[in-house]
């Protein structure tokens, strides 16, 4: 298919007070680039290799000087200043890469095709020829291309591919301060490549709105010589920035909708640009804006990753109406669509953040940083003074972080862990990063990577070196690896296409007897969720992904096009590395279920996921975790692997959902992970027959997979089993009554008030061993429910020690009267805090006393309970003498009143 994008691009003249337009057709031809042609070039001057009236013209002698002199150069140049289309021409026009490639490293696949495209039309060539791209699944380069503008992925790919990087002479970081993590790794691998083997090298980062000093510190010369910083002003022309009321409740959608009216209603042209996270909001967005009757006199145009290249274009042709593009953060830096005056600014984007604590994905709505509102910004400024409506409020802009996060704290570090290997680096956390990721990610890679078998002992294994070679995370290419031996690598790279992108499925409609149908007949595999998703995907494939007739059944048909162009390519992978040897038949449906499954379970087996309570949708996970399966899962199996781990907020707070579940066998984990399996002989407390049982249990990572009872019963392990079922409270022991209460509490005093007799304490801890002991050789609760403990109590002290606990805490004390006062030691609240024995006594018995009774060598006071006549209690004290002098003239005409037929002195 031959498709004619008209891009339509401004020139300026020196003194900007005119300008013109003029128009460029390309045609592209998708499959050969050579044929990629310059169809029409119609120029406003006479040299179209460059624009010099753009304002990093004026730094052009100096970028040159500093690159010719050195090999390192931070480049600061304001948003229109001309930075990323003009400076790699400046760079190959100087003969600054000799006869070698440019290449400038995008970091969005539209920015460097659409930058790629511009710069050869300014170069006069055909895209291909002098000036290309490459982008995943869409590349044009030949070996005559010296400005290649390439994705992160690509050059990493180049690296490990050619890892002396022969052909390149400069390597150019294009917008530097979205800190991607493959931006951070390709800038380390690049350095260090610079610090090695080629120091010819030439290393440019360059930013809008960067710390340029850091960057700056990070490439300096051993020896301290930081790099050449250049500031670049840009042309933006003023923006005037409008703020949001506070207390606008509406959803961002609808007060887009409002901002652009706004905008349209008071009569200022130009294009405006409306900012929304994901590409669910752009539609929400395009939805408002209709039923606001906007779209009438206007043309909407969404922007976003998911779209064709053709559907990305629209964007960017000139239009004969006002356009009003509404596009994730990919319009926020290098791409440039001409003629927009307005921004709209909703100030959220979605950002990917992985919780390796808990081993959980999220991509959830962020605000952005003040760096990032002024990129937006700045997109309002390029032509004309223009406008920016920010849909929050300036007090809330202040709060903001000032820049991004780095990727590489927040992202999952498996695949770079991997490929860090690759070039013998084996302590990642170790390596010279801008900004070093935290140890504990860097160790939850490895593990990650040891567990599917790409790492041993910190080195990598064959199968880990058969990964490197597959450009795809270490899930997909360990499922591939396993699918080749099994011959369903087709059905694997259909699993990984479909798992790596957005949901495919929509909510099916209720009210439509067709959807529920078709939903139906693909939930009819209950093995696993993906062959659902494999029948929908090729209900979407056989209408060659009509909207219309996706959506009602119930798919989401962007996404199917988007499955079949990843699947497409990790075929080709696939095949280039020799794991796929036959031609790819049409057919996609599952010729061998089990092999697939077990595929499945190769990529994800460290997220088993095993049934706690049938009636429940709860699943045990590795690591201690919990999760739910989602509603939507037709997965009934007691062991599940699942492909996906989410963390939503719920009524109930956040909550763990486990997706694209594939129920598991557990003898395949023998067959595949047998270094994760381990077998022990457990004794269990049985809380329905109140027994210990001794079961065989089987686990993998340490999640318990499978258990089968035994008849022999260890005495030792049983004595365990029912002392730590005691303590969880599972069956009450009588025989654990209150002498052998007094005798652990006396003993946990002597502790806490003489701690220099050293008597072992009674802790939860200790009170298992003693009852352990006591049970030993018992399996049943109604045995241990007799055995007396008092001996066993009493082993827990050394000989001597039974002595001066007798001694020093007794169980009564001598009265003045020859009676013995029974004495009651009370459990302690807390270990470090003693808790004082008490007695009971009338008040009337104490008259005689001479001195207040204490224990233990005077330490331990007794806390007197004081009683009237009738049992009634009147106050208590731990120094009765004092008491009486002070306290009982209080209560004695109350006493002597009430009572009086006894004695009150």
């Amino acid at each position: 298919m031959v498709l004619t994008i008209p891009i339509t691009d401004l020139l300026w003249k020196e003194n900007q007070d005119a300008h013109v337009f003029c128009e460029v057709s390309f045609v592209y031809a998708r499959k050969a680039p050579e044929r990629l042609l310059l169809k029409e070039a119609v120029a406003a001057k006479n040299d179209p290799m460059s624009n010099p009236s753009l304002p990093v013209w004026r730094l052009q002698s100096e970028i040159v000087r500093i690159l010719t002199d050195g090999n390192r150069l931070v480049l600061v140049a304001a948003t229109g200043s001309g930075k990323t289309t003009q400076v790699p021409q400046m760079l190959l026009d100087a003969g600054i890469a000799g006869a070698k490639r440019i290449v400038i490293m995008q970091p969005r696949r539209v920015a460097a095709r659409t930058v790629a495209t511009r710069v050869a039309w300014e170069r006069g060539c055909s895209i291909g020829s002098e000036v290309g791209y490459q982008v995943r699944m869409e590349g044009y380069l030949s070996e005559a291309s010296r400005l290649c503008f390439v994705t992160e992925g690509i050059l990493l790919r180049w690296l490990q591919n050619d890892q002396e990087l022969d052909g390149v002479g400069v390597v150019i970081f294009d917008e530097f301060h979205e800190r991607n993590l493959l931006s951070d790794v390709g800038l380390a691998l690049v350095k260090r490549l610079q610090q090695t083997s080629r120091p010819d090298l030439k290393i440019v980062v360059m930013s809008a709105t960067l710390d340029a000093e850091s960057v700056a510190m990070y490439l300096s010369e051993t020896g301290g010589k930081t790099s050449p910083i250049l500031i670049s002003e840009g042309r933006a022309f003023p923006v005037s920035i409008r703020w949001a009321s506070p207390g606008d409740q509406r959803a961002e959608a609808e007060r887009a909708a409002d901002a652009v009216g706004h905008i349209i209603s008071g009569g200022d042209p130009g294009d405006i640009l409306v900012f929304m996270p994901g590409a669910g909001e752009i539609q929400s967005a395009l939805n408002a804006l209709r039923a606001a009757g906007v779209g009438e006199r206007n043309l909407l145009i969404p922007l976003h990753g998911n779209l064709t290249p053709a559907e990305q274009d629209r964007a960017f042709q000139p239009a004969q109406k006002r356009k009003i593009v509404v596009a994730t953060n990919v319009a926020e830096t290098s791409v440039t669509i001409d003629g927009v005056c307005h921004v709209v600014d909703c100030g959220l984007a979605r950002i990917a953040r992985y919780d390796g604590e808990r081993g959980l994905h999220t991509l959830g709505v962020e605000e952005i940083s003040r760096a990032s509102a002024e990129q937006r910004a700045g997109r309002a400024g390029r032509t004309a003074p223009g406008t920016c409506w920010r849909l929050w409020t300036e007090g809330n802009h202040l709060t903001r972080p000032a820049k991004n996060t780095p990727e590489i704290q927040r992202a999952d570090l498996a695949e770079t862990v991997l490929l860090l290997h690759s070039f013998g680096i084996k302590k990642a956390a170790e390596f010279d990063w801008l900004d070093r990721p935290d140890s504990e990610a860097v160790e939850r890679a490895e593990e990650l990577l040891r567990i599917l078998g790409a790492l041993s002992s910190g080195a990598l294994t064959p199968i880990g070196r058969q990964m490197l070679r597959l450009p795809m995370h270490p899930r997909y290419s360990r499922m591939l690896i396993e699918a080749a031996q099994r011959g369903c690598v087709l059905e694997a790279a259909l699993c990984a296409a479909l798992v790596s992108g957005r949901d495919l499925l929509l909510r099916a409609n209720k009210d439509d007897p067709y959807s529920q149908e078709v939903r139906e007949r693909f939930e009819e595999n209950t093995r696993s969720d993906f062959y659902t998703l494999i029948s929908a995907h090729a209900l979407a494939r056989s209408c060659k992904f009509d909207v219309n007739s996706c959506q009602r059944a119930g798919i989401h048909a962007q996404t199917a096009r988007q499955v079949e162009d990843t699947f497409g390519q990790m075929l080709q992978i696939a095949k280039r590395e020799g794991l796929l040897k036959e031609k790819p038949r049409e057919d996609r449906s599952v010729a061998d279920p089990e092999a697939l499954e077990k595929c499945l379970l190769a990529g994800f087996i460290d997220q088993l996921a095993v049934r706690s309570d049938p009636a429940s949708s709860q699943r045990l996970l590795t690591g201690g975790r919990t999760g739910a399966l989602v509603r939507e899962s037709v997965v009934d199996a007691p062991i599940a692997v699942v492909a996906s781990v989410r963390e939503v907020e719920g009524r109930g707070g956040r909550m763990v959902l486990l997706g694209l579940a594939t129920a598991v066998k557990p003898e395949w984990i023998t067959e595949i992970f047998p270094q994760h399996l381990t077998v022990n002989l457990e004794h269990v407390f049985d809380r329905t027959h109140k027994r210990v049982a001794a079961v065989r249990q089987e686990r993998c990572l340490g999640l318990l997979i499978g258990q089968k009872h035994q008849k022999e019963v260890e005495g030792k392990a049983s004595g365990d089993a029912l002392a730590e079922a005691f303590g969880n409270g599972w069956f009450e022991l009588p025989n654990f009554g209150h002498e052998q209460k007094q005798f652990v509490a006396r003993v946990n005093l002597m502790c806490a008030a003489l701690p220099e007799l050293d008597f072992p304490q009674f802790d939860g801890p200790a009170m298992r061993r003693v009852l352990s002991s006591a049970f030993a050789g018992h399996t049943l609760v109604k045995e241990a429910q007799t055995v007396e403990l008092r001996p066993h109590l009493r082993r827990h002290l050394a000989p001597e020690q039974i002595g001066w606990l007798d001694e020093l805490l007794p169980l009564s004390i001598p009265w003045p009267d020859g009676r013995s006062l029974k004495l009651a030691y009370p459990e302690a609240e807390r270990p470090d805090e003693p808790a004082w024995p008490s007695a009971q006594i009338k008040l009337s018995d104490c008259w005689a006393l001479k001195a207040h009774p204490v224990l233990g060598e005077g330490k331990i006071p007794v806390w007197l309970r004081l009683l009237l006549p009738d049992g009634k209690r009147l106050d208590e004290t731990t120094d009765f003498l004092k008491w009486k002098s002070s306290s009982y003239p209080k209560h004695r005409a109350a006493v002597k009143t009430k009572y009086p037929g006894f004695a009150w002195p």
